[in-house]
């Protein structure tokens, strides 16, 4: 008597993924292997199983909804076992389908999960993929106008790296735990399928969709865990391992969080992020300074090294979360060349420039390409898309669609569907005239920044006459914008010599010991620094608030002011930042288009990068995050009046005299 042959369970499952694609019986025996009989047994008994249990869940609905409740997780287990899922199956082990869905995202779409892809998504994905594969952490915006189908690449990018690797973690954030909770609950429910995808009817009819071939959890092996104590809620989820790995210190393989809910330190290989920004956060004031706070401080430490945070939507406007990002500066340096040595010193620091470079990578896809538009047969509804003609999704994002908004609203076209910074024409000044290099306008300039200067260090080689000056930018609650200016009027160069961006009070701008009879703070420091540089400070341009007069109503100020030989002028601003001649918009491009302005250093430096990110940033309507740019204007709007007035002369006093 013959030993009955031992029929996969990858073989039993293939027969059910037949059945409820519609094959016959003959036909999923077929393609599963075995003969007609066993697949009809396997049938009938599937057929009762299922029928018992609904059965059972028809009753205990009627009867009482938390047993009904219960019992429907027990049929959708049951049914599970009936269909008898494969565990994980290795890649040597995978069928010919499954092995072309690893490397290939068109198929495993088109294959799994009944997509029609555009090329925009398949290039995205494979760009996506290939940072996460970096042995470098990375950072990306992705910015895509709305209707292009960009959640549904979210989602199906997830589901590949799952795929790819059962072993990664994988965060899906959203604007809120609820949208992220969506996200992730989709991204479960494809993964647990036993059959395959149907699509809706009128996607396919209109070449968005397909019917599925194949089934995820049958070719590469179930997600679900066997274990019935396995970690498999909607916000978060561990899936099957290979080599029946065992799920206990296994940490989740997707985790939701909304930006709005509070993270517990769990970190990720690849951090997904969807909607984040919206309108209301995109604009200045409280709402999006907490986000952006929030994106710093929590969302982008959830990465792991060697991992990948992706943010993904369209373009808000020049102060949405994506600008916040694009706006980061890294600094590359080979680890290979470090030479071991105290980085921190200013000697190390001047020794070498290391390469500046963008901290997020951007990846840009605009509804309408005008350089690929070739007429109206370009444009038409069946057109070939990106990057073959000008529209990215012609059936997705119509020509129809996109012209009606293009004509009735051209700042909603600009920046949501072409992904263009509405400001960029309105900014004060361009990132390109600061650190030097190719403008949009095609002029090669050679910046503002002293890379071989430290704050703090004076310029060699400067000539008299040289007027030094600090300004300060106070406030009642936020930060102060406090500089400190040469400025040489031969060669009309001023130079930054140091600035600080603090919170503080007016009794600590200047504070004076009655017992010790000691002055502190940061005007009697940089006062003495100046005068011991052989650079005096004359003058100091206060705002006019309380410091200005906390510094004029004491008696140990006039002292000190006598002391140190300093004017303190009284600055009112009101609406003359607007001025045509005087303002803010008037005074400040023209210096650094020119290179008239010099700063420190920016390689690891926030001091100045504090100072030109508020430069790039400004605009006539924002209102916070301008304390240095105030403080600049303030130089500025004095240097004529301060260079012709003439000091008596200040006497010379030994060091111990200065404290």
């Amino acid at each position: 008597m013959g030993t009955k042959r031992r029929v996969p369970p990858e073989d039993k499952a293939r027969f059910f993924a037949a059945i409820a694609a519609g094959s016959s019986i003959t036909e999923a025996a077929r393609i599963a292997g075995v003969h007609i009989n066993t697949g009809s047994n396997w049938l009938a008994k599937s057929k009762a199983a299922k029928a018992k249990l609904d059965q059972a869940v028809l009753e205990a609905t009627r009867t009482r909804g938390n047993q009904g409740g219960k019992q429907h997780k027990e049929y959708e287990q049951s049914l599970d076992e009936a269909v008898n899922l494969p565990p994980a199956i290795p890649l040597s082990r995978l069928c010919e389908e499954a092995q072309r869905g690893l490397q290939d995202f068109d198929f495993f779409r088109r294959h799994y999960l009944g997509r029609v892809p555009s090329p925009w998504q398949v290039e995205a994905a494979l760009t996506l993929v290939k940072l996460l594969e970096e042995p470098e952490k990375e950072f990306v915006v992705l910015n895509v106008p709305p209707g292009a189908g960009k959640s549904t690449l979210f989602h199906d990018v997830a589901v590949w790296a799952i795929v790819r690797n059962r072993a990664i973690r994988v965060m899906i954030g959203s604007i809120s735990q609820a949208m992220a909770k969506q996200y992730s609950r989709r991204i479960r429910e494809t993964l647990e399928r036993p059959a395959p995808i149907q699509p809706d009817p009128e996607l396919v009819k209109k070449g968005l969709a397909v019917n599925a071939e194949g089934c995820l959890s049958i070719d590469y092996g179930r997600f679900k865990p066997s274990d019935k104590g396995a970690l498999w809620r909607a916000e978060e989820f561990v899936v099957e391992q290979l080599d029946g790995n065992g799920l206990d210190n296994k940490e989740p393989t997707v985790r939701a969080y909304g930006i709005d809910s509070e993270y517990i330190g769990h970190r990720a290989d690849l951090c997904l992020f969807d909607d984040v920004a919206s309108v209301d956060n995109a604009r200045e004031g409280s709402t999006r300074d907490k986000l952006l706070e929030r994106w710093d401080q929590v969302a982008e430490a959830r990465v792991d090294p060697a991992g990948l945070l992706a943010v993904v939507g369209q373009r808000l406007g020049s102060g949405d979360l994506y600008a916040h990002c694009l706006a980061k500066i890294t600094y590359d340096i080979d680890e290979n060349d470090y030479d071991g040595a105290d980085a921190t010193t200013p000697e190390s620091l001047a020794a070498t420039e290391p390469v500046k470079s963008s901290k997020y990578k951007h990846i840009v896809y605009k509804a309408y390409y005008a350089e690929l538009d070739e007429g109206p047969q370009t444009r038409k509804y069946n057109s070939k898309p990106y990057p073959e003609g000008p529209l990215l999704d012609p059936q997705r994002l119509s020509w129809k669609d996109l012209s009606y908004i293009r004509y009735s609203n051209p700042k909603t076209f600009k920046i949501v569907y072409q992904q263009e910074d509405d400001a960029a024409d309105n900014n004060l000044i361009s990132r390109t005239w600061i650190t030097g290099g190719l403008g949009d306008d095609g002029v090669l300039y050679t910046g503002c920044i002293d890379n071989e200067r430290l704050p703090g260090q004076i310029p060699e080689g400067l000539a008299p006459p040289v007027i030094s000056i600090i300004t300060v930018d106070p406030s009642p609650s936020q930060f102060w914008g406090i500089q400190w200016w040469l400025y040489q009027p031969t060669t009309n160069l001023r130079y930054l010599i140091d600035v600080e961006r603090i919170k503080l009070t007016a009794e600590e701008l200047l504070g004076y010991n009655t017992t010790t009879r000691e002055y502190t703070g940061i005007l009697e420091d940089w006062t003495n620094r100046a005068f011991h540089y052989g650079y005096p400070v004359s003058h100091i341009v206060v705002e006019v608030n309380a410091a200005q007069r906390f510094l004029l109503a004491h008696d140990f100020v006039r002292k000190w002011q006598t002391r140190q030989m300093v004017n303190i002028i009284p600055h009112t601003t009101h609406r003359n930042k607007f001025d045509e001649k005087l303002g803010i918009e008037a005074l400040l491009p023209p210096l650094y288009r020119s290179g008239a302005v010099r700063l420190p250093t920016m390689r690891g430096n926030w001091k100045t990068l504090a100072l030109v990110d508020e430069l790039v940033k400004w605009t006539p309507d924002k209102k916070n995050g301008t304390d240095l740019v105030m403080a600049n204007w303030f130089a500025e709007l004095h240097f004529p009046t301060v260079s012709g007035i003439k000091l008596p002369p200040r006497q010379w006093r030994p060091s111990w005299m200065l404290t």
